[in-house]
């Protein structure tokens, strides 16, 4: 393993996630440490050798604090004539001793990882709004609330989806689900709900409205997307909605509150697109 000797002070920034590249000039030692000589095409040709992790210590004796971190990629910067050792996340740590500041900033770090991951795990990656995982889990909760007779599922699916990506492309087709994600989120707050991605063209939200407002709000949320247009080359493209929803007050059973906000998007289809059509009973 490569073992290289720092400044305490780059050493804690180090340890603190502050810095990433530890730079070195090109010496003697380095040259040797770091190069790979062959001959190509009798010319001499260096290559960087791949480091996996490196050892990076601050002071002298058994007892110096170390750590041993991943080494992402090593470069030769020719403008400073040094290498540049990009450093990934930390897996060891020796004789740290860690000041209250540096804590602070390392609970910091951790928590904002935590987060990410969690985002990770709960965001669809396209439009960044929850998936279908979190939508089941925060489901479960809603419905044990002491609102709970005001949830309503609100199903929103893209219009004619299948004719954009066939005549413009997919990029376009994700350009136009990003665009609705964001309307939704846009209109979140007068919904007063959480957005999903159900899966394809279809999102489903889950909101706390009296039924009379709701319907509004939802109209609301068609026209805003309406007037949106997404710009091709070959023409401006309009989208629209259809919207199916369910009270959670007409039901025992998730399953079938979410399937009977599911059979009303089809309906609103039938019924010519671009329309809202509400299960106000238990569909047979």
């Amino acid at each position: 393993m490569l073992t290289i000797s720092i400044t305490k002070e780059l050493f804690d920034d180090i340890l603190a996630t502050k810095r990433k590249i530890i730079e070195k000039e090109v010496s003697s030692y380095w040259k040797k440490e770091l190069l790979e000589i062959s001959i190509v095409d009798d010319k001499i040709h260096y290559d960087i050798k791949k480091v996996n992790k490196i050892s990076i210590s601050n002071g002298l004796g058994e007892d110096k604090p170390n750590i041993v971190a991943v080494c992402e990629k090593i470069d030769y910067n020719l403008k400073k004539n040094i290498f540049e050792f990009h450093l990934g996340r930390i897996v060891e740590q020796r004789n740290i001793v860690i000041e209250d500041d540096h804590k602070d900033i390392l609970i910091q770090e951790l928590l904002k990882e935590k987060e990410m991951l969690k985002d990770s795990i709960n965001k669809d990656h396209l439009t960044q709004v929850f998936n279908r995982r979190k939508m089941d889990e925060d489901l479960t909760a809603f419905i044990r609330q002491n609102n709970a007779q005001f949830l309503a599922a609100a199903f929103i699916d893209a219009d004619r989806f299948k004719g954009i990506n066939d005549n413009f492309g997919h990029d376009t087709g994700d350009r136009v689900l990003k665009m609705i994600a964001n309307k939704l989120l846009t209109h979140a707050n007068r919904l007063n709900a959480e957005v999903y991605r159900y899966g394809g063209e279809e999102f489903l939200m889950l909101c706390f409205l009296p039924q009379e407002q709701l319907i509004q709000s939802l109209e609301y949320l068609q026209n805003d997307i309406r007037s949106e247009y997404i710009i091709h080359a070959q023409k401006q493209i309009s989208v629209t909605v259809s919207i199916g929803v369910s009270f959670w007050k007409n039901y025992s059973s998730i399953e079938r509150f979410i399937k009977d906000a599911d059979r009303c998007v089809y309906k609103a289809k039938e019924k010519g697109r671009d329309a809202i059509e509400v299960a106000y009973e238990k569909l047979s």
